[in-house]
């Protein structure tokens, strides 16, 4: 019985590892960098892009 277990072992074991992976050389994906941060930080509290005076006004509109 064990020897049958050792043989079914050392068989999948065997299929496994040829049957896994890629064929051919292995080798890094080539990564794009990382874009470079704004050299000014994003105006805060102000509408952008500005609304334009004759635009009108979407919140009068709702009420």
């Amino acid at each position: 019985m064990i020897a049958i277990l050792k043989r079914t072992l050392g068989i999948s074991l065997l299929i496994s590892l040829v049957g896994c992976g890629v064929r051919g050389p292995l080798y890094l994906p080539n990564v794009p960098p990382a874009p470079n941060p704004p050299a000014e930080p994003e105006p805060k509290g102000k509408l952008y892009p500005p609304q334009s005076p004759s635009a009108p006004n979407s919140t009068s509109a709702k009420q």
